[in-house]
């Protein structure tokens, strides 16, 4: 019965064990990928973002967003890390993956239209 009890133990001991050490392994990229407070506007992010992939105009409607998308906040992730701006360049949020969260949910609404830019499209100054 000890013998029993031990395999039990051990099956279910095992998946607990590498589902937690997957979860505190995560934390690596996401602390590299989580703006800190300073990042206010488009200027303050990209001097933190040491390498920038990409620069996206996100319309919704008649609405203009501004997406900078960086290295991936999670190891398994399906998308970039992506940091979304106002049409005058305020931030209003960021996601660690933006394939599987969908935040801020205004630039990843139905409709909404993606647009790849340059560096220099973004807005300069508030």
């Amino acid at each position: 019965m000890k013998k029993v009890l031990k395999i039990l133990a051990a099956c279910i001991a095992i998946p607990v064990v590498l589902l937690i050490g997957s979860l505190l392994a995560d934390q690596i990229p996401f602390s590299r990928a989580k703006p800190p407070a300073t990042v206010t506007d488009i200027q303050s992010c990209l001097l933190w973002l040491s390498k920038p992939m990409a620069y996206y105009r996100v319309t919704v409607d008649s609405n203009v967003y501004y997406q900078i998308t960086g290295p991936s906040g999670r190891y398994l992730a399906s998308g970039p890390a992506a940091y979304t701006f106002d049409s005058g360049g305020r931030f209003l949020g960021w996601t660690a993956d933006m394939g599987d969260f969908k935040t801020p949910a205004q630039v990843f609404s139905t409709g909404a239209n993606r647009q790849r830019i340059g560096l220099a499209e973004l807005p300069k100054k508030l």
